[in-house]
């Protein structure tokens, strides 16, 4: 963790759409219920094998690069590429579409991400670094011009606070000094909450982001390699009237407000030691590495210190959905497809557990259906309702 103008900040983006957890945990989860299961008991639940709804599985509704996804009453909203495509619930029919590729109101190069606070919902491209906020109904409302927060780096929505103000991330450009021997660096992101009319209201320190190999170049500047198996990252998003921020490295994941007091911390409790990478994912690193050397003869160079020695806690993409907080367990992205959330009340209590035994990504849940994607052979996408159900 560090300390930026006295406040204290650590190291994904959340989808902000309705969640109410199912009965599987066992509590009322009704419309407007209480986050807390019956009893204090937890439960385990699973997301079920047989899609009750597919979408992008024939040649005239093929899905490309979906971002995220809501559940309106009987509508399904999805964002993808350049619009938000509304479909019936029961039959998957294209009801209507909303946005289109330009520069224009209404239009985008391409959304960058879908959030769903209240009554509206809001795009974001951070190509033309513009929001722009709909009804509920794919009405447009307005779009919000996004100052450029000099001397950052191009920012990034990462969640929309229950006013109407953002959150946002950008790169410090601490780290445009060249690099002077090989290395893994992680990137300092800057969190800066932006007003309703896009105008920087308040900065709210930083975290560290994903580490990536650099070294310098004879000519100057340096040159980048992917990141490593096992990479340490971070990220941010709002939780309820504040926001968080998940470095893989810590198992406590603290909670801010938003001016950046902290509130909480959420995760286990004693926290778990992090265990050490096993000599088979050891030699993953050092084939990573001479990989880098193929490229960049200097990488043999690099000390193997630094290089990850402990899995991750996490996996990539926390997400808060509507009064919960679903956390993924650490999943080795080379060939397992099995994923595990920890289900969270926004306060911090924990909730339940939920598994999949395919790869598949959560955008929003209602009730005991959730909206996943699912990736299919050369990684196709398809938008699938799948139902939540008690484990065992």
């Amino acid at each position: 963790m560090s300390k930026v103008n006295g406040r204290r900040a650590g190291g994904c983006l959340a989808v902000a759409v309705f969640l109410f957890l199912p009965a599987a945990f066992g509590g009322d989860w009704g419309r407007g219920g209480r986050v807390q299961p019956a009893g204090g008991v937890q439960r385990d639940a699973r997301i079920d094998s047989v899609p009750l709804l597919t979408i992008g599985d024939g040649p005239d509704r093929p899905l490309h690069r979906v971002v995220g996804a809501a559940l309106v009453g009987d509508t399904l909203i999805i964002a993808q590429s350049s619009s938000l495509g509304f479909h019936d619930r029961r039959s998957g029919r294209l009801l209507r579409r909303a946005g289109r590729r330009g520069e224009g109101p209404g239009e985008h190069r391409a959304i960058a991400s879908l959030d769903r606070v209240g009554e509206r919902l809001y795009t974001y491209d951070s190509f033309a670094r513009r929001v722009t906020v709909w009804d509920l109904a794919g009405a447009l409302e307005r779009t919000v011009d996004i100052r450029y927060w000099a001397p950052y780096g191009s920012p990034e929505l990462v969640g929309v606070f229950p006013d109407g103000s953002f959150l946002f991330a950008a790169e410090s450009r601490d780290h445009d000094q060249p690099a002077r021997s090989p290395m893994l660096r992680r990137n300092a992101m800057v969190l800066g909450r932006y007003d309703a009319n896009g105008v920087l209201a308040d900065s709210l320190g930083h975290y560290l982001g994903v580490e990536l190999f650099v070294t310098p170049l004879e000519g100057g500047g340096q040159g980048h390699g992917g990141p490593p198996p096992f990479a340490r990252r971070g990220s941010a998003g709002v939780i309820g009237q504040g926001y968080y921020i998940l470095d893989n490295t810590e198992a406590a994941i603290p909670v801010f407000d938003m001016g950046g007091t902290l509130l909480r911390e959420i995760g286990p409790d004693p926290p778990p030691e992090p265990v050490r990478l096993s000599r088979r994912d050891r030699d993953r690193l050092r084939e990573y590495g001479d990989l880098l050397a193929d490229s960049h003869p200097d990488a043999d160079d690099m000390d193997s210190d630094e290089f990850p020695r402990f899995y991750p806690f996490y996996s990539r993409d926390a997400a808060v959905l509507g009064d919960a907080f679903w956390v993924p367990g650490f999943v080795d992205p080379a060939g397992d497809p099995r994923r595990d959330w920890t289900v969270h009340a926004l306060q911090g209590q924990r909730l339940g557990r939920v598994r999949t035994d395919e790869r598949l990504t959560i955008l929003a849940v209602d009730g005991d259906v959730a909206v996943v994607v699912h990736y299919g052979g050369w990684d196709v996408e398809t938008v699938q309702l799948r139902r939540i159900v008690e484990d065992g």
